[in-house]
């Protein structure tokens, strides 16, 4: 089990794992919550505002998408930069940054998500279908910038040589 590929694979087993066991006790277990309820209805309220009719719903929808579309975009894009030039221990000169700024932009963005977090944790409580519909969002919105980050990128075994997008639209016209 040394190579990465095994590692994230039994990562991913443990996980699904997990995840069936918690689905199994919550279905076993359950009450019939209000939780458990889909759509607009008149015990739904999120944040002191009541969820009443569809129209109120989409716009409840539009503004996790928004919001969780936002989170993730900065948690992929920007908070690296954060945390490779903050916390890499072989990075001792910095020249992008001077520390103020440093400082400053790392606890604006823990600040802002932090904050973001605690509201989007009492949205997805009230019911399971924001909750699924929020987690569909982010993953969505995730393919899309693992893919623009991956893009980047150039791959291939350490002694072939390395083909990128770029040389492969050479070629192409070529």
């Amino acid at each position: 089990m040394n190579t990465p590929k095994k590692k994230l694979v039994l990562c991913i087993l443990g996980n699904l794992f997990a995840l069936s066991l918690v689905t199994t006790m919550t279905i076993v277990f359950n009450s019939h919550s209000q939780y458990f309820s889909f759509g607009p209805n008149p015990g739904l309220v999120v944040i002191s505002v009541a969820i009443k009719d569809w129209n109120t719903y989409g716009c409840l929808l539009g503004i996790i998408a928004l919001i969780n579309t936002v989170e993730v975009l900065s948690a992929e894009m920007g908070m690296p930069v954060l945390g490779f030039t903050i916390y890499n221990p072989k990075e001792k000169h910095i020249t992008e940054f001077t520390k103020n700024e440093l400082q400053l932009y790392a606890n604006i963005m823990f600040v802002i998500s932090a904050l973001r977090k605690v509201f989007m944790t009492m949205v997805a409580i009230t019911q399971i279908d924001i909750a699924l519909f929020s987690v569909l969002i982010k993953e969505l919105t995730s393919v899309v910038t693992i893919r623009l980050l991956l893009n980047e990128k150039t791959f291939g075994e350490l002694n072939e040589p390395l083909i990128t997008t770029e040389l492969e639209e050479v070629i192409i016209e070529g």
